[in-house]
């Protein structure tokens, strides 16, 4: 008894800090100059290890007694013990993916093959057991390691906190009554994290675009950055028009399928109550149009192009959603697109259009880097060259030595093949498809089917920019990348009942 009282206690002072520290890294990730930089990459591997060393201890008190209510308990009907057994399988092949990437950074990092000295510009090779992951650059792959294993613990407590119900709702539950609240609504937690989402993205796209149209090139107008110190290249807080671009592209279509899925619900009974609910929602559309012309406005042609995309996309699942409804909230929509575009076109077209008429030349130039990138992929098949190690190593594949040396391949899917090999990308590739593929699953929190697609809409953008960008090198980037796979990941089409 007094070891589940104990688990109690810490299981809800565990809660409180992990919550705040989520807050902290989605609002700390992009304004630290969307944490490109050393200092802001260590805070964050901290406060992931935190994160994850916090989660692992609630695992430990619960072990002692102590079971908090989670969502994946509420399956209702005679199928409620087949669908938490589906969910404990999902949990359990998602958990065994984390430890397995995690375990081959590992491993590569420990079983060097080559140690590089950049103030020598030369490798001390070491012997190294060849029929293990290796890597060519012992210090970048342990700090690879450290990264991903922090966004690991940042993607697990936030997954474990979005799960457990909070107190209001267990309250409900004590006393008889369902947890979930009429119709549906998203749990209390969930919305909370929404709102953090979009508040933090609202902030930064009027700061991104107030600093563009005043024209400095100061980032936050407190630094100049060593690259990209023109004002065109840069948006907000990243020196990478790009970058930004790619936070916004996968921020904005998030907040859009929030909206629907607040005020889904409430179109079935327009009691004064759920017409007041309604408008305080409205105030998304707003955000959603901010954040949705910074693509266009960042002049970047990549971001410019997924946005249409996910526009598109956008519309064609929310004019299905409403197929059946008054003539008036197709119109809405409509607004809606043509808002974004006026905006974005006002803003920013002027920059943009010339760049989008040189698209070809731009693609073009990034051939020669793809085919070193292929030659590197083809010399390291199997395992790959280590991770975080492309940026030591392109120096050895340039066709000439006064040619540009980069740090990323502006081709995450290659930079993935050339740093992992196959065995680590076909790792990663089956870990996207079990989270993307969790809503067809039993157990976990009720998500509306059109929410989930307008969260799919995104994440699918963003692999799709991957494919001539780097996004997933941008820490910022990726961890708002694993926040919304955690969302994913507890989102089901089996809803809970009392």
């Amino acid at each position: 008894m007094i070891f589940k009282e104990s688990g109690r206690i810490f299981d809800n002072i565990s809660t409180w800090i992990s919550e705040g520290l989520i807050y902290f890294a989605i609002l700390f990730g992009p304004w630290a100059f969307g944490t490109t930089q050393a200092w802001s990459i260590h805070v964050m591997n901290d406060v992931g290890i935190a994160l994850g060393l916090l989660w692992l201890g609630k695992l430990l008190s619960r072990a002692c007694g102590h079971q908090p209510l989670q969502w994946t308990r509420f399956s209702g009907s005679d199928e409620g013990g087949r669908w938490l057994k589906s969910e404990r399988r999902f949990t359990w092949l998602l958990a065994g993916g984390t430890s397995c990437i995690l375990l081959y950074c590992l491993i590569s990092a420990w079983n060097a093959r080559a140690i590089y000295h950049p103030d020598q510009w030369n490798f001390e090779y070491r012997n190294a057991i060849p029929w293990l992951p290796h890597s060519y650059d012992q210090a970048g792959s342990w700090a690879e390691f450290w990264m991903l294993l922090g966004l690991a613990g940042l993607f697990w407590a936030l997954r474990d906190w979005l799960l457990t119900l909070s107190p209001r709702e267990a309250a409900r539950f004590d006393i008889g009554r369902p947890p979930y609240q009429a119709w549906f609504r998203l749990p209390v937690r969930l919305r909370r994290l929404f709102w953090i989402l979009t508040l933090n993205g609202t902030l930064l796209a009027i700061e991104g675009v107030m600093q563009r149209v005043e024209g400095g090139n100061k980032l936050l107008w407190l630094i100049v950055p060593r690259y990209n110190q023109n004002v065109e290249d840069q948006f907000g807080p990243y020196a990478y028009r790009a970058n930004a671009a790619q936070y916004f592209n996968l921020l904005w279509p998030a907040v859009l399928g929030f909206w629907w899925a607040c005020v889904s619900p409430l179109r079935r009974d327009k009691t004064a109550q759920n017409v007041a609910r309604r408008n305080r929602v409205a105030v998304l559309l707003p955000c959603v149009i901010i954040m949705a012309i910074c693509p266009i406005v960042a002049a970047s042609r990549g971001g410019f192009i997924v946005m249409a995309i996910n526009l598109i996309m956008a519309m064609i699942v929310l004019l299905v959603a409403q197929w059946r409804s008054h003539w008036t909230a197709k119109a809405a929509l409509l607004l809606l697109l043509a808002g974004v575009l006026a905006s974005g076109a006002l803003l920013g077209w002027r920059t943009l259009a010339p760049r989008m008429e040189m698209i070809h030349q731009g693609y073009e130039g990034r051939e020669g880097l793809y085919v070193s990138g292929r030659y590197m992929a083809q010399d390291n098949a199997l395992f790959g060259t280590g991770p975080g190690t492309f940026a030591t190593l392109y120096q050895l594949y340039r066709p000439l030595t006064n040619d540009a040396w980069l740090a990323y391949m502006h081709n995450d899917w290659l930079e993935l093949l050339i740093m992992f090999g196959r065995f680590g990308a076909v790792l990663v590739f089956l870990m996207l498809l079990l989270i993307l593929s969790h809503w067809f699953w039993s157990g976990g929190v009720y998500g509306n089917k059109y929410f989930v697609m307008l969260l799919w809409i995104p994440l699918c953008g963003c692999l799709l920019h991957a494919c001539f960008d780097f996004p997933f090198q941008i820490h910022s980037v990726l961890a708002l990348f694993l926040i919304l796979c955690a969302v994913l990941s507890c989102l089901s089409r089996r809803w809970a009942v009392g």
